[in-house]
């Protein structure tokens, strides 16, 4: 049953709105039941209303709700991310500025190289080379685009900000042109263009922008505080003839500035379109001590949207947000995990349970602590898989298959070929269209060797990409090349290559690829009908974009996660491990750049939990910051938390606990005896 506040979102017809939803308001509802009210009782066609996620597990969530909500004949609308979206306008239309069918997509490394080698003439200075390349990734989520006459002002702008002479900015965009037509001649794309090239193809075409506005009846975007410009101009170009846009989100929880997301944009949004604005105030998830406290904390941001969360949930002894002090890290990491032993002891299961982090390093203690004490955990989205050779090669078998002019994956599958140095790949990218084609221009081995590696290839682009990571498993050149990494890995340690060696050295590559290959069939299953298989493979390859490991776990596990990763989730008890001056807010060289984004977090932390939460702070502790240990403050948040309802204070410090043992007669306890003070104190 809706609340009086959803009921009005539900109830929305057309023009444009915007839906502040804070954490736990159950937006995900809201969005997917006036979904289906449109589809149904408005008569709004599945093929007029594109719903636009954050990530693609978001959209997954909302197509799996909206399916099982829909009667039967009534077609699912278009459901996806911003990435997603711009792949499907490129795809169906990028021929007309340039953009063939089969174009595929590099991985952030392979872009990079590609630009650092472009401007490595007019840069020579690697420092300032990269502050060229930072400016670029600036530019690209501002939405700028280095071909578009009209906005060359705005990229000089732009540059001279960042320091860059008019000399400097000159040559910058003249490389930066370069750049572009160097991946339109080899028919690749890096994650910018999704959102570039549409917003490109819109404004040259403009009978097709018209007819596409004409088309859509209903757009609604999801966590619009995470867009960024680039995202804001292409939804501009989108907005339908009846200007039904509905943005919903949440400015409270904006945690991405540091990539660029612009939480003004809803700001924007609602000035510029004089939208209506409806406020989800209600938390469903989470106590009063945890709702009160965070919004007591996010308060003291200037830049906010005004909204008042309050806790729908009232039991009769909830707990407060706690602290607990410790003496060192190691003690605090053994202490939370005694914690939580003690708990799934009492019934509470592994997978109601999360820690999270400001810093992905501060898991080190905790996963020993876990392991000493036999606790199942994983460590979520943290790993970024691209961030490992044998899946990047994964992907550029993958990318190679589908286009024989991506040269940057050439350039990394030759490390499969034996023989295949670089001036023999620059010999087979400069010879033909389909450079696996020219193995006359190398020496006969080599020529042999790319031969083979072309009809594996060919078989792959065959099997389809639901097949690659058995491909890759299989085919000798691959297997082989997996085989070398993992014996150089066992010399490096000493050991002999004995098969039970072996098998356990490729272990992890092996659940890397299965990782990557569910995601890829994840995309795959949510493809309508029944597409080409140049369209299947571009549509799989996406997820060279953003691979993280998102898999479910094979038993209830504890949680070990970063802030950011754990957006959107919820755990019935949280304990935040480093609430410490440096961490939280998180400071570099002594210094926080964004301190109401790291208030944000804070706030996006706390409402994690459903039941309890506590937080942690060691006086002494490694902040990652290159000081090693040392001594440390408490977060400066706790004096803005405790401007909320009153906070439990455990001191789990040794010297403390002695002196309080000595007062009091007693004998020395143990160090598990704070834990029972603990939870007498919260009940």
């Amino acid at each position: 049953m809706l609340d009086q506040d959803q009921a009005r979102v539900v109830a929305h017809e057309e023009g444009p709105a915007a839906v502040l939803a804070g954490a736990g308001s159950g937006k995900t509802r809201c969005t997917t039941e006036r979904a289906a009210r449109r589809l149904t009782e408005s008569g709004v066609p599945g093929h007029a209303m594109v719903l636009l996620t954050f990530t693609n597990k978001a959209a997954a969530e909302m197509r799996e709700r909206l399916s099982a909500r829909l009667p039967e004949g009534v077609d699912l609308p278009w459901i996806g991310t911003f990435h997603s979206f711009g792949s499907r306008l490129i795809r169906d239309h990028g021929k007309r500025i340039g953009v063939p069918g089969n174009a595929t997509l590099m991985d952030a490394e392979d872009s990079r190289r590609m630009l650092d080698a472009l401007l490595a003439g007019p840069f020579p200075d690697r420092a300032r080379r990269q502050r060229a390349m930072d400016a670029q990734d600036a530019m690209a989520a501002a939405g700028l685009d280095p071909t578009e006459p009209d906005h060359l002002e705005a990229m000089r702008d732009e540059l001279e900000a960042q320091g860059f002479g008019p000399g400097a900015t000159a040559r910058l965009v003249q490389r930066l042109r370069r750049y572009d037509s160097e991946k339109r001649r080899a028919a690749i794309m890096d994650f910018s263009d999704l959102i570039l090239l549409p917003a490109r193809l819109l404004r040259r075409n403009p009978e097709l922008q018209r007819r596409l506005r004409a088309r859509l009846q209903d757009v609604t975007v999801d966590e619009a505080q995470d867009t960024d410009g680039a995202q804001f101009r292409l939804l501009r170009l989108l907005i339908p003839e009846n200007r039904s846009v509905m943005l919903v989100g949440d400015d409270d929880q904006a945690i991405y500035e540091w990539r660029h997301a612009r939480p003004a944009n809803l700001r924007e949004f609602i000035d510029e379109q004089r939208a209506t604005v409806y406020r989800l105030e209600r938390n469903y998830r989470s106590t009063p001590p945890i709702v009160d406290g965070a919004v007591s904390l996010v308060r003291h941001n200037r830049q906010r949207l005004e909204k008042n969360p309050w806790a729908v949930r009232q039991p009769e002894r909830p707990a407060p947000i706690t602290l607990v002090r410790h003496t060192q890290a190691e003690e605090m990491a053994e202490a939370v995990v005694t914690d939580i032993r003690d708990r799934l002891r009492a019934g509470l299961s592994a997978e109601d349970v999360a820690v999270l982090y400001r810093k992905n390093r501060l898991a080190r203690p905790l996963e020993g602590a876990l392991l000493r004490h036999g606790i199942p955990y994983r460590v979520k989205a943290g790993m970024d898989l691209l961030g490992h050779a044998d899946v990047r090669m994964m992907l550029a078998a993958g990318r190679l298959a589908a286009n024989r002019r991506d040269v940057r994956a050439l350039s990394r599958l030759a490390d499969l070929v034996p023989g295949l140095g670089a001036r023999g790949v620059s010999r087979l990218i400069n010879s033909a269209d389909d450079p696996l084609a020219a193995t006359d221009q190398l020496p006969p081995q080599a020529g042999q060797a790319v031969e083979r590696l072309r009809q594996a290839l060919d078989n792959l682009f065959r099997l389809g990409p639901q097949a690659l990571s058995q491909w890759c498993l299989q085919t000798p050149q691959f297997a082989e090349w997996l085989n070398n990494r993992a014996r150089a890995a066992l010399k490096r340690d000493g050991l002999r290559p004995a098969p039970e060696a072996m098998d356990k050295a490729l272990k992890p590559a092996r659940a890397r690829l299965g990782a990557v290959q569910r995601a890829v069939n994840r995309r795959l299953a949510a493809m309508d009908g029944d597409p080409p298989p140049a369209q299947r493979w571009m549509s799989a390859l996406e997820i060279a974009a953003s691979a993280s490991d998102d898999s479910n776990a094979d038993q209830a596990c504890v949680t070990l996660c970063s802030v950011h990763g754990a957006k959107g989730l919820e755990w019935s008890e949280v304990h935040i491990f480093g609430f410490t001056e440096g961490l939280m807010p998180l400071a570099r060289d002594g210094r926080v750049d964004n301190l109401e984004e790291e208030r944000r977090l804070a706030y996006v932390a706390i409402t994690r939990g459903q039941n309890r939460v506590t937080l942690h702070h060691a006086d002494r502790i490694d902040r990652g910051d290159g000081q090693g240990v040392s001594a440390a403050e408490l977060s400066p948040f706790l004096v803005e938390l405790e401007t909320g309802p009153a906070l439990a204070h455990v001191d789990n410090r040794a010297a403390v606990r002695a002196a309080a043992q000595v007062l009091d007669g007693e004998t020395p306890a143990s160090p598990e005896d704070w834990l029972a003070a603990m939870r007498k104190q919260v009940g």
